[in-house]
């Protein structure tokens, strides 16, 4: 049986012609049938079909996503199972090419989008499969997902134990929807990255202990992290950048988070790397902004600083967004930034381009005494196992820049 033909909205196509993946919320998709799981897009002035689309009514803002822009699956019955199995042989075999399994136990199987397998991601967590869903439609097909999944991971990575696998409903019910194929209520062990090992904690609290998609760009980090003898890690959840520094032989440490319960995770991982000196740490369990000030205070430097604030958050008693918060961050860092230092700036959304996260950082550094004395350099941009779609700019999410000083002796003066 044919899916249904639905009009799309003239932006929609011109944007699926472009590469975007998503049809959002419009007159047009409002209009969308509610129960059938694909449908062809047609172009609403030319009438010519130009999309297979996968029906997504449940989501808040996206109503449908592209699964084929060639003709051929505009005129017959679409075999999704068929191309499902192809889809995710490829993305596994993309990971099989980098080989990321030498490197860390914690990376994308599946990136969604950017695996043509729209609203989906598979982490790899050491020998635990971590399936979350984006898109509810998967839950239509989970039977069939989970078993050409456990196929293709057992062919494409046969070294890999594989003793359970998880699945979460994110961005529907931000409490703890998570369930496990065994039945398991939770799992608490151990992974390894780059020869660090974290405590992970499934099932337990919403996130799990690490963020994998920042792992491409610790490695990217690497060369400046080696040279420092100091870092200061802001917003440091459970520690990950404060132990690859201390890995790669920072001797002061400081960490800052307003949680305990995530800086005391942070020192639980420090303990389980018996080969990283305790004493070479410190944590700090305060806002940001005070733990900055406290630092100046103290006329305290650091080779290297790292603040990758949520994209909103309550940072003590009150809530702002991670752009608005550099305009009091960023000339606090400045300050505690050594001369030969390295300054790494996040922004962790999709709603900000990179060229506005630039202007802003340039804007604000424009207001302070360092103005004519540091300059924005590097970009650090997601890769490896979550390389964003061109076109698809809401995947390209996680951006960061480097700044540091012009030259070496200018802060001499300042």
């Amino acid at each position: 049986m044919m899916p249904p033909k639905v009009k799309l909205h003239p932006a929609s196509c011109k944007y699926l012609r472009l590469g975007h993946p998503w049809i959002t919320e419009d007159s047009y998709s409002a209009r969308f049938p509610k129960n059938d799981f694909f449908l062809i897009g047609v172009d609403d002035r030319s009438s010519q079909p130009i999309a297979l689309l996968i029906n997504d009514p449940e989501h808040k803002n996206v109503k449908a996503r592209l699964w084929s822009l060639l003709p051929e699956d505009f005129n017959s019955t679409p075999d999704f199972i068929r191309e499902l199995e192809k889809r995710i042989k490829n993305a596994l075999e993309l990971r099989i090419k980098t080989n990321l399994i030498s490197e860390r136990d914690n990376f994308y199987l599946i990136n969604a989008e950017s695996d043509f397998l729209p609203g989906l991601l598979v982490l790899k967590l050491k020998d635990q499969i971590l399936i979350q869903y984006y898109a509810l439609f998967w839950k239509k097909k989970e039977t069939e997902l989970i078993k050409i999944l456990k196929d293709q991971i057992q062919l494409q990575f046969p070294e890999l134990p594989l003793n359970d696998i998880w699945i979460q409903e994110r961005n529907f019910n931000q409490s703890k929807s998570i369930r496990s194929l065994s039945g398991s209520t939770h799992k608490d062990f151990q992974l390894n990255e780059f020869g660090i090992h974290y405590q992970i904690r499934l099932n337990e609290h919403y996130d799990f202990g690490i963020y994998t998609d920042m792992s491409s760009i610790r490695k990217q980090m690497k060369n400046y992290l080696v040279k420092s003898q100091s870092l200061l890690n802001l917003y440091s959840y459970t520690g990950a950048f404060s132990l690859f520094a201390m890995k790669l032989g920072a001797k002061n440490v400081v960490s800052v988070d307003l949680s305990s319960k995530y800086l005391n995770w942070l020192e639980e991982n420090i303990a389980i790397n018996t080969e990283l000196n305790p004493t070479f740490h410190k944590s700090l369990c305060m806002p940001s902004e005070k733990a900055l000030e406290k630092l100046i205070n103290e006329q305290a430097q650091f080779e290297s600083i790292i603040c990758d604030p949520p994209s909103a958050s309550s940072d003590g008693s009150s809530t702002t967004n991670a752009l608005k918060s550099y305009e009091k961050l960023l000339p606090l860092m400045l300050k505690l930034l050594s001369q030969n230092g390295s300054l790494f700036v996040f922004l962790n959304t999709h709603t900000i381009s990179w060229n506005k996260f630039e202007e802003k950082l340039k804007s604000i550094i424009a207001t302070t005494e360092f103005s004519n004395k540091v300059i924005i350099g590097k970009r650090f941009k997601l890769s490896e196992d979550c390389l964003p779609l061109k076109g698809f700019h809401e995947g390209d999410y996680l951006k960061g820049f480097l700044i540091d000083f012009k030259n070496k002796n200018i802060k001499e003066n300042v």
